[in-house]
């Protein structure tokens, strides 16, 4: 499994060279501009799922690796105005893309634009990655490419993929509130990597427990997480969306030091989430040893009694068929 902590440059990429590319003078840009926040991923659907899969399907990858593979997406990107008119797209992963404008929607302005994931720490490209908005919801389909150590290429395709604008403020707190309270982890699965930790020494295990998110009235818009290794972590509430804020944290333990540098949550009802987490482990006298969740599924296990019920069918677990890709 080593070479799994290198294949998931896919969520995020690409920072954009000088262009020349200009704005259809039909189109107005200005709608597209702000934060938009992945929605809940769909394992039923396949929306906000990406499948990573060999080159036309053939032989070369890690046979290892659990392919075709369905990784949930989570997080953000801001669309603000790029030179001559087009759109520049920045994500949590630290990358910026550059669109051209059109009239059915934003473009990648090339295909050649590349950038390493600072919270995968391999490089990549996107191929195409449209745009649609209609108010405060946007609509996107992409195709990428991963470059991995063995020089074999992973394509990752996301044929359906939906957000929703951060709007009323970034610290709504009834989007807080989806968040507090006792989260579990639900059960690994090794055939589709749902909440096993892979490190960069080609060891896996598989993540487990109950993460406490709490927040306070003097900042509604930070929680604090509080993990299975007695950790506490704070992250920010963007929406449906919680994410690592500062993003870089440490926690001292007994057994060394645990530091995380990126960790995205997402959830849409208040009783699922899925999430994407990178970080490091660093024992006493040891180099530090690199860890990535990318595949994070956890079910609330204490709800509050005064919560109103939510819908059916706002959610559909991301647990997945044993049998995939084999």
């Amino acid at each position: 499994m080593a070479a799994v902590a290198a294949i998931f440059a896919v969520a995020t990429a690409a920072p954009f060279g000088s262009t020349t590319a200009s704005a259809d003078t039909g189109t107005n840009a200005a709608k597209y501009y702000g934060m938009w926040n992945y929605d809940q991923p769909d394992a039923a659907t396949l929306n906000n799922i990406d499948v990573l899969a060999c080159p036309d399907g053939g032989g070369q990858c890690d046979p290892q690796l659990p392919l075709p593979l369905q990784v949930p997406q989570v997080g953000w990107v801001v669309f603000s105005p790029g030179p001559n008119g087009t759109v520049n797209g920045h994500t949590d992963g630290g990358c910026t893309w550059n669109f051209r404008v059109q009239r059915t929607g934003l473009e990648l302005s090339s295909t050649t634009q590349q950038c390493t994931n600072r919270a995968v720490g391999s490089p990549g490209n996107i191929t195409k990655w449209s745009v649609q908005v209609k108010g405060n919801r946007e609509t996107e389909s992409i195709v990428t490419v991963s470059h991995q150590p063995n020089g074999v290429d992973l394509i990752g395709t996301m044929k359906s993929g939906s957000r929703t604008k951060v709007v009323d403020g970034r610290h709504n707190g009834k989007f807080v509130q989806r968040f507090v309270g006792d989260y579990r982890y639900d059960p690994a699965d090794f055939h589709t990597l749902t909440n096993v930790v892979s490190t960069d020494k080609g060891t896996v295990y598989p993540e487990q427990g109950t993460v406490r998110f709490s927040g306070t009235h003097h900042d509604r818009g930070k929680i604090n997480a509080h993990t299975p290794d007695g950790c506490d972590w704070t992250l920010v509430v963007r929406g449906n969306t919680a994410e690592l804020d500062p993003d870089t944290q440490t926690c001292h333990t007994a057994n060394g030091d645990r530091s995380l540098y990126y960790w995205a949550l997402v959830t849409d009802d208040g009783q699922h989430m899925n999430g994407f987490l990178a970080g490091s482990t660093t024992a006493p006298g040891q180099p530090p040893t690199n860890t990535f969740l990318y595949v994070g599924a956890l079910t609330r296990s204490a709800t509050d009694p005064d919560e109103k019920p939510r819908r059916p069918g706002w959610f559909t677990a991301p647990t997945m068929s044993a049998g995939l890709g084999h």
